[in-house]
């Protein structure tokens, strides 16, 4: 609903700040006064068009703000806007637009900038305007069909259908990327072929480059490994120069020596094991190094097979990666493919049949749904008939009209006839209405009064109460055209529906004004030689003398004793 409403610089509006109720809040005031001023100020803040002369003259812009307190089931909350980042979770949601002398236009929520539409995407679920202007859902023909359902409790049905509807698109998408495939060129198949060949029959393995590497490096080098590790076991062991012997043999003999020593100072044991130790440790790697020579062998025959696979994994690098990993991923993706190509038919065959399972089955749901909401809508056009003529218009004949969808390219086949399937189901929904005996039933929106345009939005929210989302309902020209007893039943609708909706409603009729919980008196005043319009709620004491105006234009005595009796049977 929404709490407080200002308004700057509209109009002959200087500044007004309202706050409203919950229940009936009622406009009135004399023809001119500028009610009409006030709707179109909460039109522009629900994203309604506007021109640069709405701005007061004299002054570079005007501004509406309002302040909107949906509860925690409102569908603001649990819809993906595209302005969802401007929600947050307060009570209290702001509403703002400012615009220039220029004509320019600056909207907020939150105070974060939105653009025209986004403001208007969030005022369509949060107020409905009523009378001749755009901002009412009863003109927006996509709610119908939500509204019938909602009324005829088939969520449950379309949560049903809109499974079966996603799932037939992830099969038809699936389908479509299989076709894709399939029109593949036999030169991609033949290019396959030839990939999977020559990748198979190369037979990579990780790691296998380096390993290759590094045996082609020593393959290289063989004969100059050999010669220096027989170099090294001569050093160590072989036959000493100078007639000192090897290191292994000056060692044996220091070994020798020291043993002697020992025997006579044992102080020189240790000194003999570090060097006994050190003979074994060298002995053991002269004679590594001397089987290291005795096994290196030249083998040129082994180098040309090392040489050409290395040289083999290079091409191969060059076509299909960087790295034997990236190669063996490419030549399984290239399998996947040909398999899917060799496999294909057969699975177009089966995903075929997968989708005209399921389009049976959608269609089977969908023509149920579509026979529950035809039983549905003339249930629901004689409850509107019947309040339409409690409400004055007692030729009118309502019809919630319920057609399948042609489409050409639709799943469904009904007596030879295409038709579309969507998420929601087979059908449009809108409400028709011919208001006069006669006259051909037409949408509402082409529906030239705004008095029986709002009494027909009166008598479907009477209807709908239970299941309407909208928090707030605004009624302009609802009197229009009427009277007495229907103008007494139209309050007393009003009243009621203000107890499930916050209702606001410009009204120059006594019967109606009367059920108001919160009474507003619209005025026209000169002040320091401007005309100014201004807005103000009234005290119980001035709303009987507004309803005594009302009723005979004048407060006389007996004007305001009718205005008493009429507050004290409200």
């Amino acid at each position: 609903m929404i709490e407080t409403f200002s308004i700057r610089n509209v109009a002959l509006i200087d500044e007004l700040e309202l706050e409203l109720a919950p229940g009936l809040n009622i406009f009135t005031g004399e023809t001119g006064a500028g009610k009409s001023v006030i709707l179109k100020s909460i039109g522009l803040v629900l994203g309604e068009r506007s021109t640069a002369d709405i701005v007061r003259e004299g002054t570079d812009f005007a501004k509406v703000e309002a302040s909107v307190a949906p509860d925690e089931a409102h569908p603001m909350w649990h819809t993906d806007f595209a302005f969802s980042d401007v929600l947050d979770a307060s009570d209290v949601t702001i509403l703002s637009r400012q615009i220039s002398a220029n004509g320019r236009s600056r909207c907020h929520i939150n105070g974060r900038v939105v653009n025209l539409k986004q403001l208007q995407e969030l005022g369509t679920l949060l107020v409905d305007i009523h009378g001749q202007h755009e901002h009412q859902s009863l003109f927006r023909t996509e709610t119908h069909l939500r509204l019938l359902d909602d009324f005829g409790a088939n969520s449950e049905a379309r949560q049903q259908i809109g499974k079966v509807y996603t799932q037939l698109r992830v099969l038809q998408q699936e389908a479509a990327s299989l076709a894709d495939t399939l029109a593949a060129s036999e030169r991609e198949k033949e290019l396959l072929e030839f990939e999977i060949k020559e990748l198979t029959a190369a037979n990579l393995e990780e790691g296998e480059d380096e390993a290759l590497a590094d045996e082609a490096r020593l393959l290289k080098n063989a004969e100059a490994l050999r010669e220096s590790a027989t170099l090294v076991y001569q050093q160590l062991d072989g036959d000493g120069a100078g007639g000192f012997g090897s290191p292994v043999e000056r060692l044996k003999g220091a070994v020798k020596e020291l043993t002697k020593l020992s025997e006579l100072d044992d102080s020189l044991s240790e000194l003999r094991d570090r060097v006994e130790s050190s003979l074994y440790e060298l002995e053991d790697v002269a004679l590594q190094v001397r089987h290291y020579a005795e096994t290196v062998e030249s083998n040129a025959m082994r180098l040309d097979e090392v040489t050409d696979r290395l040289a083999l994994i290079s091409k191969l690098k060059r076509r299909y990666g960087n790295t034997i990993s990236e190669i063996l991923a490419y030549h399984a993706e290239a399998e996947q493919k040909m398999e899917t190509l060799q496999l294909g038919s057969e699975k177009q065959e089966s995903l075929q049949a997968e989708i005209q399972e399921t389009v049976e089955a959608a269609q089977h749901l969908c023509t149920a749904l579509s026979a529950k909401r035809i039983h549905v809508a003339k249930h629901l056009s004689e409850r509107i008939e019947k309040e339409l003529r409690t409400l004055g218009m007692d030729k009118a004949e309502f019809q919630a009209s319920v057609q399948h969808i042609p489409d050409e390219g639709g799943p469904f086949r009904i007596d030879d006839k295409p038709y579309a399937f969507r998420s929601d189901g087979m059908d449009d929904v809108e409400f028709l209405i011919a208001p006069n005996v006669g006259s051909e039933a037409r949408p509402i929106a082409r529906i030239a009064s705004g008095g029986e345009i709002s009494r027909i939005m009166l008598a479907l929210k009477t209807v709908l109460v239970q299941v309407d989302e909208i928090p707030t309902l605004l009624f302009d020209e609802i009197d229009s055209g009427i009277g007495g007893k229907v103008a007494d039943v139209v309050g007393k609708k009003l009243k009621e529906l203000s107890a499930f909706s916050q209702v606001i409603c410009i009204t120059h009729l006594p019967q109606i004004a009367r059920f108001a919980d919160k009474h507003f008196r619209v005025e026209k005043k000169v002040v320091d030689a401007r005309t100014l319009i201004t807005a103000k709620p009234l005290t119980a004491e001035e709303q009987i003398n507004e309803i005594a105006r009302m009723h005979g234009g004048k407060e006389t005595e007996i004007g305001l004793a009718h205005a008493r009796e009429l507050l004290s049977e409200k």
